[in-house]
């Protein structure tokens, strides 16, 4: 998915948006990046908040919805992000899927935070108790 509403950061890129199918939903790393203006959210909190609400807007193109997300990748620049954005991330997200945060360097310099998912369109099974 490439689409003047949903540009990809960078010309040329090997990649797209989002991929789905009648079940899976794929949508790649996302940032808190405002695509219309093409500039970040200053802080992490509102750079995840950003991130959030443009991967709510994939999920929606290709059939889906936010509380879908079965599996995120997180990954977060910097340790003294890590609280704000996990924060963040419990206040914005309505489900509890599994997931991995990492830290590491993003490719866009100043972006804090980059999340990609999937989603399962039919109803998950549910959630694993200890």
């Amino acid at each position: 998915m490439q689409t003047a509403d949903f540009p990809l950061p960078f010309v040329n890129a090997p990649y797209s948006r989002a991929m789905f199918d009648d079940e899976w939903i794929f949508v790649s790393g996302t940032i808190g990046m405002d695509y219309d203006t093409q500039t970040l959210a200053v802080s992490a909190e509102d750079q995840t908040r950003l991130m959030v609400r443009n991967i709510e807007k994939y999920l929606a193109a290709c059939g889906g919805r936010l509380e879908q997300v079965i599996n995120y990748t997180l990954i977060v620049a910097g340790a003294e992000h890590l609280g704000a954005v996990v924060q963040t991330l419990s206040e914005v997200l309505p489900c509890k899927p599994t997931g991995t945060a990492m830290l590491a360097g993003i490719a866009v310099p100043k972006a804090w935070v980059e999340m990609q998912v999937i989603a399962r369109k039919s109803q998950p099974v549910g959630e694993a108790k200890p």
